[in-house]
């Protein structure tokens, strides 16, 4: 039933512009930038403001390094606006200046409402806001942004597109939020900018540096899906990022040996939990098997991944505040291919520096380092006021994104807004088994 489900959401968004189910398979030379001359990559724009960045690497076959970047959160006429960036740092065979393939999936597709798996979270009040959706089915890409489908195909190494997606307006009191990507820890405490003004940076950030080398918190760990199948992957724990809201768990899955058929949709423990009956998820293939608790309270009960609410097709449904494993992570069918995940929990207590992480079915991961993540209120900025300037959305010329220094960057034209439909859902725990 889920499955069915699945292929439910699935075909409504669909198009030609899209990449088929499989991508192209992965071979030991990743396809180059199409032939254009290389120009060399603009840096960024001192005045950009940088609330927090990310690293991550794409599981599609090209294994591009991108550096996520937070910019701002701004209120407009009814309706609240992320800027957001992707830098692609490098990739096998490409220098800095080279496009990058357009058939690259940063796996922040999400196959339902909005498009993008991108939520802000009100964690005071129990709130996820879910980008804006076109209220016609039959219109490609129904989010107000920047589309990903687009905004892919002018990528280059070594340089930061700006990117933009359309919330539903948030309460006047709510001056602080939490920005949770599908695929990275959460960013805390992301603040909001109030109407008519944009955030400048007080001092530089180079968004095209390279990623800082950093160690995992834990060895990879085998095993064995299905049991006894002779199917081997691994599981490594690269981060626990802990804040006053929430808990996240950064971490890979590594195949040893060949994935035959489409099980990237059969998961269970350790990488996906198990659902009671009756309850029904969106996306079937989820990282949500992990369990965390403090390595201080070894007998107490451990965490379980976050959900949040989703209704469709006449019943109510949830989703997981993790990583959706789909089609970005094709790589893993074959032994050597890797895709970095990431599950959200619930925060552990403030004085939490060591936990243990859980894998179901197969061991248990003690005394793993606990880091703070970063105040992104606290980065040097200063709101100033803009003039307005607008952009419609064109299904025949959908915004690609906009160069650093195009900042402060247009928003959407408030005349679009009766088009798409607002979506808050809530934080909650899932049922038990009936």
């Amino acid at each position: 039933m889920v499955c069915a489900l699945a292929v439910v959401f699935a075909g409504c968004t669909y198009s030609r512009e899209e990449p088929g189910l499989f991508p192209p398979a992965v071979s030991s030379q990743t396809p180059t930038a199409t032939e254009r001359p290389r120009l060399p990559p603009r840096k960024t724009n001192p005045a950009l403001p940088v609330a927090g960045q990310a690293i991550w690497t794409t599981a599609e076959g090209l294994r591009v390094t991108v550096r996520f970047g937070i910019h701002a959160i701004r209120r407009i006429e009814g309706a609240t606006v992320l800027d957001w960036s992707v830098t692609p740092l490098s990739a096998p065979r490409l220098r800095a200046g080279d496009r990058v393939p357009g058939w690259i999936d940063l796996g922040l597709t999400r196959q339902a409402k909005g498009d993008v798996n991108i939520v802000l979270i009100d964690a005071a009040g129990r709130r996820a806001y879910r980008p804006l959706s076109h209220v016609s089915r039959a219109q490609f890409n129904r989010c107000l942004c920047s589309p990903m489908f687009a905004s892919r195909l002018g990528l280059r190494i070594g340089e930061t597109r700006l990117l933009q997606l359309t919330f539903p307006k948030l309460p006047p009191d709510v001056a602080f939020v939490d920005v949770s990507l599908a695929n990275v820890a959460t960013f805390w405490h992301v603040a909001v900018t109030p109407l008519g003004q944009a955030p400048m940076a007080s001092k530089p950030t180079d968004l095209a540096r390279a990623a800082d080398a950093t160690d995992p918190a834990a060895e990879p760990w085998a095993f064995s899906y299905p049991a006894g199948e002779g199917r081997r992957q691994s599981i490594q724990i690269r981060r626990i990022v802990a804040s006053p809201n929430s808990t996240s768990i950064e971490w890979t899955i590594h195949s040893i040996t060949d994935q035959p058929g489409i099980s990237l949709l059969a998961y269970g423990p350790p990488i996906s939990t198990h659902l009671p009956n009756g309850v029904f998820v969106a996306e079937p293939a989820l990282a949500s098997g992990l369990l965390i608790r403090p390595s201080t309270a070894e007998r107490g009960p451990a965490l379980k991944v976050r959900w949040i609410t989703d209704s469709g097709l006449g019943r109510d449904f949830y989703e997981c505040l993790c990583t959706s494993i789909g089609i970005w992570a094709a790589s893993l069918r074959r032994a050597g291919g890797s895709a970095s995940v990431n599950t959200n929990f619930p925060p552990l207590p403030a004085e939490t520096t060591e936990a243990d992480v859980t894998l179901p079915g197969v061991t248990t991961l003690r005394n793993l380092p606990v880091v703070r993540a970063r105040d992104a209120a606290a980065a040097p900025s200063h709101p100033r006021k803009h003039p307005a300037m607008y952009w419609m959305y064109d299904v025949e010329a959908p915004p690609n994104g906009w160069s650093t220094y195009d900042w402060p960057t247009p928003t959407p034209d408030p005349l679009q807004l009766r088009s798409y439909n607002s979506f808050t859902e809530e934080i909650v725990t899932l049922p038990v088994a009936r």
